[in-house]
């Protein structure tokens, strides 16, 4: 058993290869200023098409599965997001952000709404009220941003709930389940710092953001399409 779960590991690590390679690349190129936005775009949309790739590599039966065809719908959102982001040259991308609160959308509807888990919601509610607090003293003067702020850090928090309702506060936890709820948690702390960066004040760390970023979108695909895969195989089994 032992020797089949590393044949799997090592087969997964395979196929996440071009998304992992991809990421390098960005913080070697797209990090960089004298890079033109044209480049920090493409270079930063590639390991998210890298991943729908991972995510369509796993066969025709996990692409008609509705959960990966969902995850195939936010993460080419978040890439369409991140061109927009990136090239907007403006503090303030609402055709971008609208973007990234489609694909949180897409990923809420992916999660499903069970198990509910209302004691994870209301941890998460508290720490997106404090987080809110804070960001709202930034954007006292910028009342109809504001509520677009607002809007957006529900429905990121709204997901984070949703990927992690299977994990917090259960006696059961699983790689897959862990794997959502981490992704779910790295969105929060990349999406939350790049506003305080944006924002507030100035935190030195897009290095950072993105790859919290990337590795939230990683493990959430990763967490998506193996339980996808496990549904199929029960389905067989029965």
């Amino acid at each position: 058993k032992l020797s089949l779960v590393i044949r799997e590991v090592l087969k997964e690590l395979c196929r996440l290869v071009p998304f992992l390679l991809s990421t390098c690349v960005y913080f070697i190129f797209g990090l960089q200023p004298s890079c033109p936005l044209w480049l920090q775009a493409f270079v930063k949309c590639v390991p998210l098409l890298f991943l729908c790739v991972y995510t369509l590599s796993h066969g025709v039966k996990a692409q008609a599965h509705g959960s990966a065809l969902k995850l195939l719908a936010g993460l080419l959102s978040s890439a369409v997001g991140d061109v927009l982001r990136t090239t907007s040259g403006q503090l303030y991308c609402i055709d971008g952000e609208a973007m990234f609160g489609l694909a949180y959308l897409f990923y809420i509807w992916m999660f499903g709404l069970k198990p509910l888990n209302l004691l994870a919601a209301s941890f998460l509610v508290a720490v997106g009220t404090l987080y809110l607090l804070f960001l709202s003293r930034c954007l006292w003067d910028e009342k109809p941003f504001q509520w677009l702020v607002y809007v957006y850090s529900i429905l990121i928090g709204t997901m984070c709930w949703r990927a992690s309702a299977g994990m917090f506060f259960t006696e059961y936890w699983s790689w897959v389940k862990l794997f959502a709820s981490v992704g779910g948690l790295l969105f929060l702390v990349s999406d939350f710092t790049y506003a305080v960066d944006s924002f507030c004040f100035p935190v030195h760390s897009s290095g950072m953001i993105a790859a919290a970023y990337f590795a939230a979108q990683m493990f959430i695909t990763v967490s998506v399409v193996n339980s996808a895969d496990k549904a199929l195989k029960n389905s067989k089994q029965k």
